[in-house]
């Protein structure tokens, strides 16, 4: 028999003792491992899109950003916490996302529309309902909001028309989005595919939500960033590094500056010579 939702609910609110996610992880060797490769991946790709946005060359960056993650991952204070629950956060991830891909799985949905497989409706309701008022009512129907799954899939349309080369951003991310969403309205395969993929992207973002509700790593960032906020504040009160800056940039005007006005002067002056 297929359990009701409402059934037995007391069996998801057991108390347990409260533990730090990461020191229960990190309990063993095999997951003290995978923390420490997790932290290292995580700072690779931040130093990999911080070399790119800034230098142009992220592999320096992404080298630099995995060993400073790593080596603060054996440290204990607020810099090593926040290493380790970002790796952490990286394996709970990757751990997670299969559930949601079981959860709204989209190959039924492709098979379907090149005529491989017969219809599997998304949500499954009955004939004549709307996927609008689906409600799930048995513990293995999938969680489903028309909201949800519309505006997730008007934000990934909007994203990858603004995208194309051949439109101004503006004008592909209002055709994307409104395609999209058009896609996801749909009575057919393809409207279940566009319902399964934003519920896919919906479920992706929740998933986020909730390890960060586990690691509080949001709260971590906050704690670190306030710690080098201050030390920053502390060598320039000690260097004056602020009023340093201030004076290389308005030299560098300044250089600028004077070389624009040379540069008109002397063209200014090559003028009368031409119409002699």
């Amino acid at each position: 028999r297929r359990r009701r939702i409402d059934d037995d609910d007391d069996e998801r609110f057991r108390a347990s003792p409260r533990r730090d996610a990461v020191t229960m992880f990190m309990s063993s060797r095999r997951g003290a491992v995978k923390v420490r490769l997790g932290s290292m991946i995580v700072g690779a790709a931040l130093g990999g899109f911080i070399g790119k946005s800034l230098m142009n060359d992220p592999f320096k960056m992404s080298i630099a950003m995995a060993s400073f993650l790593f080596v603060t991952g054996f440290l204990r204070n607020d810099y090593g916490e926040l290493s380790r629950a970002l790796g952490l956060a990286f394996v709970f991830t990757l751990q997670r996302t299969g559930s949601v891909r079981k959860d709204y799985p989209t190959l039924p949905h492709l098979k379907a529309m090149i005529r491989q497989g017969p219809r599997k409706p998304f949500p499954p309701v009955e004939d004549g309902i709307s996927p609008w008022k689906y409600e799930p009512i048995y513990r293995d129907d999938p969680e489903f909001k028309m909201t949800y799954a519309l505006l997730a899939m008007a934000l990934v349309g909007s994203f990858c028309g603004g995208n194309v080369p051949i439109l101004p951003a503006w004008i592909g991310g209002i055709v994307g989005a409104l395609a999209f969403a058009s896609l996801t309205t749909g009575g057919n395969a393809r409207g279940d595919l566009g319902r399964s993929m934003g519920m896919r992207v919906v479920g992706l973002v929740q998933l986020v939500l909730a390890i960060n509700s586990d690691l509080r790593i949001l709260g971590k960032a906050a704690t670190v960033g306030g710690l080098m906020f201050d030390k920053v504040m502390i060598m320039d009160r000690k260097h004056r590094i602020k009023d340093r800056i201030v004076v290389i940039c308005k030299w560098g005007y300044d250089k600028v500056s004077n070389t624009a006005e040379q540069v008109k002067e002397e063209m200014q002056d090559e003028r009368p010579e031409r119409r002699r």
